[in-house]
């Protein structure tokens, strides 16, 4: 089956074809370099992301559907955020996106004298998949996925959280975004150094994704006696 990602970053990609396997061929928006960016101003993250997974479908070909996600870091001491703002956090106003060194600096200011046992945080992620299918409505019925109609594609939205603790300085190369200051429950290394093997089998994206793989087997269980979908 093949998918539009509606994301041009390479890790997100990476990890999506690591985690969804070789069944699947995931295709990023590298492939449509005339596609524009999506604003994402919704106030959650299964907003941001079915807003984005919808948009793909406009450029996409019907039969093929589309998967975008939203995902960051909630932390505790901060009142959840930076949130949906995450990768945005350390942006200042009318300024470019920061990276993630900035972001990270940013984080570590704001906690500057949080004791360790208040640095709990979380990464969430939503997954969503939209497309024109019933067999999508289906799966997400029999999964107990929630399914929404948005404009003319349905989307079904899958979630994973990560519960974990922030260091008070970065360790790791590995991983992007706050990865290396972020240590997983009942992990000593943080996300930056475990290895991209080991974090496909517990991030938050890991477990969104892997709803979102049973979800798409379940589809393509019920698109076998359709016509083949067409590719990019």
């Amino acid at each position: 089956m093949q998918l539009l990602a509606a994301t041009r970053n390479r890790h997100k990609l990476g990890e999506l074809r690591a985690i969804l396997g070789s069944g699947f061929e995931v295709i990023g928006l590298d492939a449509v370099p005339s596609a524009p960016d999506v604003v994402e101003d919704e106030p959650t993250f299964a907003g941001n992301a079915a807003k984005k997974a919808v948009w793909a479908a406009r450029i996409a070909p019907l039969g093929v559907f589309t998967l975008a996600d939203d995902s960051g870091l909630e932390v505790d001491a901060l009142g959840g955020a930076p949130g949906v703002m995450s990768a945005r956090y350390a942006q200042e106003s009318g300024g470019p996106r920061p990276n993630d060194q900035q972001n990270n600096a940013k984080l570590l200011r704001a906690l500057a004298g949080v004791p360790a046992e208040k640095r709990t945080a979380r990464f969430q992620c939503v997954i969503a998949i939209a497309g024109a299918s019933p067999a999508l409505v289906a799966a997400a019925k029999q999964m107990g996925v929630p399914c929404e109609q948005r404009d003319d594609r349905m989307v079904a939205s899958c979630a994973g959280t990560c519960e974990g603790r922030l260091l008070c300085e970065p360790r790791g190369v590995g991983g992007f975004g706050y990865d290396p200051l972020f240590v997983a429950v009942g992990c000593e290394l943080t996300f930056a150094e475990l290895g991209e093997d080991v974090k496909n089998t517990l991030s938050h994206r890991a477990r969104a994704m892997s709803r979102v793989k049973a979800l798409l087997d379940a589809v393509a269980r019920g698109e076998q006696e359709r016509t083949p979908s067409r590719k990019i």
